[in-house]
């Protein structure tokens, strides 16, 4: 139906919206813990894969799109003797004793607050024992192609369930059942004006 797409709820059918952050795959990877708009005290796992024949990665330069100050971030886990220090253009630099050939570096840091954004890119620049460099910075162009060195990109989405209805019962088992906190009980001239104001192709405000 059209009018289930402006994003609440009629008819005590509840609308279940998830939180999370999905990190598309690369070779270097970064997941957000909550993965939410603006989220406080979010926690970023970050994988940079060991892939060079000849040596371990020994430093990542980190540089998120839009951006994440050094001074709002902590480290929380990394290898043994790996520090984290203020980066270029405003990044952060990860960096200790190399890793053993073939050996992933993961390394977690908690971010006082992500942007308030749908995503977030994060341009990663690996540096191995041996002076390689490889710049995990590539964005996917317009043909839909997957780059070479793609930079990793973490969806941030929140969540918000609201139930509107005409019916007390039916809002009272959305709360007490179902466990939704925003209920909110309509007219028949209430309904109307939601629907003239938002019509299925233009998404409400609390979305």
């Amino acid at each position: 139906m059209g009018r289930q797409r402006i994003g609440v709820v009629v008819a005590g059918a509840a609308l279940a919206l998830g939180a999370l952050a999905s990190p598309a795959w690369a070779h270097v990877q970064v997941e957000a813990d909550p993965g939410s708009p603006g989220a406080s005290d979010a926690t970023l796992k970050i994988m940079a894969a060991g892939e060079s024949g000849t040596a371990g990665t020994n430093k990542l330069e980190v540089v998120a799109d839009p951006a994440i100050p050094a001074d709002q971030v902590t480290l929380v886990t990394c290898p043994s003797g790996w520090t984290l220090t203020p980066g270029a253009a405003g990044g952060f630099t990860l960096a200790g004793p190399a890793l053993a050939k073939g050996d992933d570096a993961n390394l977690s840091v908690k971010v006082k607050q992500l942007p308030n954004a749908p995503q977030v890119t994060f341009k990663v620049v690996q540096t191995y024992s041996d002076g390689e460099v490889v710049r995990w910075i590539e964005l996917t162009g317009a043909d839909g192609k997957e780059p070479d060195n793609p930079a990793p990109i973490v969806k941030l989405t929140g969540a918000k369930t609201i139930v509107l209805d005409m019916n007390d019962q039916r809002l009272e088992f959305c709360r007490s059942t179902m466990g939704v906190e925003h209920t909110v009980k309509l007219s028949d001239t209430g309904t109307n004006e939601i629907f003239a104001t938002y019509p299925p192709n233009r998404s409400a405000p609390w979305l």
